[in-house]
């Protein structure tokens, strides 16, 4: 894996104007890691690789068009903690239902998906869920 890790690090990219504040002022509750793209990556696959979402990754980075990617260019991509894994969000769920199914606290899912208020989730949807250990 390519990159440098980097612990807690904020990033001035992007302001939803009806919440009021930027993604610069929100944590990374696990730090970012810098990967530079390799020939053939797509978000996806690079998202894939590092257990997050596209959606995380376009918080991070100003990416005018999910296809314009290319090989040298360097993105930021928040991490996820070490025992998450990708799960499609299904018709009828919710992030308390999903939090509840995997064990995990609401807050936490919200949170290690940059979600903002009101929280609106879709079936198809990929969402970082940190399943329970115990």
């Amino acid at each position: 894996m390519n990159g440098k890790v980097s612990s807690m690090r904020r990033i001035p990219l992007y302001q939803p104007s009806d919440h009021g504040y930027h993604v610069s002022q929100l944590p990374t509750p696990f730090g970012t890691l810098t990967y530079t793209v390799q020939p053939g990556d797509t978000l996806g696959k690079i998202a894939r690789d590092y257990v997050t979402t596209v959606h995380n990754i376009l918080l991070f980075n100003r990416i005018p068009d999910l296809d314009f990617i290319y090989p040298g260019q360097a993105i930021v991509i928040p991490l996820s903690p070490p025992e998450s894994i990708l799960y499609t969000v299904r018709p009828g769920d919710s992030l308390y239902t999903i939090s509840n199914r995997f064990g995990t606290g609401l807050n936490l899912t919200i949170a290690i998906n940059y979600l903002f208020p009101p929280y609106i989730i879709y079936p198809g949807q990929q969402l970082v869920v940190n399943p329970s250990l115990r």
